[in-house]
């Protein structure tokens, strides 16, 4: 496994080798507000990627039901690893399309009569938080971690009111990411590492 700091070019041309005749799997994990969406960005402009967003993933489930949840339950139970396996991994890493349904955060459900189709044909690139769990890693061609210092990332997802939740966010979605950072080291079972920026 790779750990130097490497560019969006240098994960292009990882895409590259890894690929089979232009088909690959690459998972983009970080903290939340790291730059993974802007590298899975960067890799569409760079090698034409269709991206699956780990946030389309978060599972429904009752607001008083999700407030007691400590960082260990939050790291189990709000993001929807199996359904993620389900509709996009298995089917792609078998030759076939992949179809699913997003996450609404308005609603707090999937969304009604919203089926997003992914081809088993092209580079994908699957970004977001949880997406290299372990449960997950063996599917993907390429395992890329997003390094960003922890307060720049808070930094950036507060200029952006993008904290996806109540007042408490910080005490339940952060230290649930955080748990998971801790006990399963995305970034040491990555191929490569990019520096956030």
């Amino acid at each position: 496994m790779m750990m130097l700091p490497v560019s969006a070019e240098q994960v292009a041309a990882a895409i590259d080798a890894r690929s089979r005749s232009g088909v690959a799997l690459v998972a983009i994990d970080g903290m939340g507000g790291s730059g993974k969406t802007t590298l899975a960005m960067t890799l569409v402009e760079l090698r034409g990627a269709a991206v699956v967003h780990g946030d389309d993933f978060y599972r429904p489930m009752d607001a008083k039901e999700r407030a007691h949840l400590d960082p260990e339950e939050g790291y189990h139970r709000y993001f929807d690893w199996q359904r993620l396996r389900e509709e996009v991994l298995l089917p792609l890493t078998t030759g076939r399309d992949a179809v699913y349904r997003r996450y609404d955060w308005i609603t707090g459900d999937l969304a009604p009569g919203e089926l997003h189709r992914v081809s088993a044909s092209s580079i994908v690139v699957v970004e977001g938080v949880y997406t290299a769990r372990p449960e997950l890693a063996d599917y993907y061609d390429l395992l890329v971690y997003v390094d960003t210092p922890r307060k720049k990332s808070l930094r950036r997802l507060r200029e952006r009111g993008d904290d996806h939740g109540p007042i408490d966010w910080e005490s339940r979605w952060r230290l649930a990411e955080e748990h998971y950072l801790a006990a399963t080291r995305p970034e040491k079972r990555a191929h490569l590492v990019v520096t956030g920026h």
